[in-house]
């Protein structure tokens, strides 16, 4: 099962790490502090579990033409097209940062707001690249799924260079985050260490859909659910504008479809090349 269920293998890790990292928080048994935690990891498994099963219920997971969202193309989309599209819908987001913000601030729950915070994990690099490298050395000599091993290996070049572009522009943007109260066109450029002027774009949602891409376009593009769930959790919870998730989400988006499609874009250990 695992050697064609690529993306029900990268969520075992996922859950794995986890597992792994969030005990070492805990206080210890019978504190509330181990009590909040432990309930945390039994929901978090659960949404994971939820996930693996939406993603492979149609059978095994491989590439497929006739893909049961009926988005899946059986070429490579026209990222000509595409790219400027993506561009201009980031463009316009920005339009509905006040609203979003004002509507999520005003309508708060206790559990959609838990939810989003589990959603975090979907673009938390301490997670999700650990899951992602094991992913790829299991399918390269362990299950030796050429298909698995591709897409996980596009999935890394993408990851690189979207974390590369994002922190780069967190830093010469500046921007505030939406829970100092300071506006939504408040720009602090090159803000160091300081965190809550770092909002522009959405690390998490970059990372998200800079990985997922690849298997999504791989696999099946209901997998872009995953990071979907992330960029509107960051939104949710007031780390981030709608312009951060919309900007973070494109530059993932660009960058997976770039390493998936383009067969002439490559990273490799000596720096990268271009092939024409």
């Amino acid at each position: 099962m695992f050697k064609k269920n690529g993306f029900l293998l990268l969520l075992l890790f996922v859950n794995i790490i986890t597992y792994i990292r969030n005990p070492l928080k805990c206080a210890g048994p019978g504190s509330a502090r181990f009590n909040s935690a432990h309930g945390r990891h039994n929901i978090m498994r659960i949404f994971l579990i939820i996930s693996m099963l939406i993603v492979s219920f149609p059978g095994n997971m491989k590439a497929v033409v006739n893909d049961s969202l009926p988005v899946y193309q059986d070429k490579a989309p026209a990222l000509n097209r595409l790219i400027p599209g993506i561009a201009g819908i980031t463009a316009a987001s920005f339009l509905l940062d006040d609203p979003v913000n004002n509507f999520f601030k005003n309508n708060q729950k206790a559990f959609f707001k838990s939810a989003a915070g589990f959603t975090d994990i979907g673009g938390e690099k301490t997670i999700v690249v650990p899951a992602l490298l094991l992913t790829y050395g299991s399918a390269r000599f362990l299950f030796k799924n050429e298909t698995l091993q591709s897409a996980s290996l596009n999935a890394i070049q993408s990851v690189m260079v979207t974390a590369i572009a994002t922190e780069g522009i967190k830093h010469m943007a500046g921007r505030a985050r939406p829970f100092t109260g300071e506006g939504t066109y408040v720009f602090h450029p090159f803000p160091g260490s300081l965190d809550r002027f770092k909002s522009l774009p959405s690390g998490h949602a970059s990372l998200a859909f800079a990985l997922f891409t690849p298997y999504a376009e791989t696999y099946s593009r209901w997998i872009y659910l995953v990071p979907a769930s992330v960029a509107i959790g960051r939104v949710y919870q007031e780390k981030h504008w709608v312009s951060d998730v919309f900007a973070g989400g494109a530059i993932g988006l660009v960058s997976g479809m770039l390493f998936t499609y383009k067969e002439n874009i490559q990273i490799i250990p000596n720096g990268l090349r271009i092939y024409f």
